[in-house]
């Protein structure tokens, strides 16, 4: 019996992260039959050392009750474990913005106590507020130039902050050859997973304009509207902000075709 082609067999994705960061997404393009054209437009640059990550978990351990730490990204979750072990957030409770980066967590041996249901960082703070932070404390870890509303809201519902820049996201020096070369064989669709993505598509462009039929595909609303403000048009926003959202958005979006 001969396998039935996959429901994006024959459709050519650029996926601008790279296969790790991209958490499991060239996996579901390649199962719905897609081919993955994988272009990073960004790469992690840590920028706080191991010992200062380590001592803002034991300083959080110490302060008023109720303790959390929030965490954004799996980049977070990865540079902060692999820094200060989970052992480090006994005593914390622990917040993640989606089920990527709860599984992540979970991955280092940390179970969430909360897993955002709006998988974004206002969704976020709004699930830690109905959860109750007032009095307390919260060792926000995140990247550096991140929105400062998800801080502001906790810090509005009653409780004390600290936000800790642990790392930047820079462009590869090898991303508008890369980008020249994708778009040159061919491109269905571009994936977009947060605003460094779309910022960085646009300098990456330089000049150059995206070829007509190239759907703009963003995994959440926050990343549609960073999107939109650099100056793209945004023709999809998954449904829910994780890769089975984005691709099922995609399958949406995207019929068969024969491949290029």
């Amino acid at each position: 019996m001969t396998d039935l082609p996959g429901p994006l067999a024959g459709r050519r994705v650029l996926v601008t992260r790279t296969r790790e960061q991209a958490e499991g997404l060239v996996d579901r393009l390649h199962g719905a039959g897609a081919s993955a054209v994988v272009v990073p437009l960004i790469t992690t640059v840590p920028i706080a050392d191991p010992e200062a990550i380590a001592r803002a978990a034991a300083e959080v351990r110490t302060a008023a009750p109720p303790r959390w730490v929030a965490f954004t990204s799996s980049t977070t979750v990865r540079l902060v474990l692999g820094a200060s072990g989970s052992g480090a957030l006994s005593g914390i409770r622990v917040a993640a913005v989606g089920p990527a980066t709860a599984a992540s967590l979970q991955e280092h041996g940390v179970a969430p106590d909360l897993v955002a249901s709006e998988h974004d960082a206002s969704g976020l703070a709004a699930a830690m507020l109905r959860h109750g932070v007032a009095g307390g404390t919260v060792w926000f870890p995140v990247a550096e130039g991140a929105r400062p509303g998800f801080a502001e809201s906790l810090r509005e519902g009653g409780a004390s902050v600290t936000v800790q820049h642990i790392y930047r996201s820079v462009m590869p020096a090898s991303a508008p050859e890369g980008l020249r070369a994708a778009l040159a064989g061919g491109i269905d669709a571009i994936t977009l997973t947060s605003g460094s993505t779309a910022r960085n598509l646009i300098a990456a462009l330089g000049t150059a304009v995206l070829p007509a039929g190239i759907v703009i595909m963003c995994i959440g609303e926050q990343t549609a509207a960073e999107a939109r403000t650099a100056g793209l048009a945004v023709h999809a926003v998954a449904g829910e902000a994780s890769v089975e959202g984005l691709v099922g958005a995609l399958t949406e979006r995207l019929t068969p075709q024969p491949l290029r």
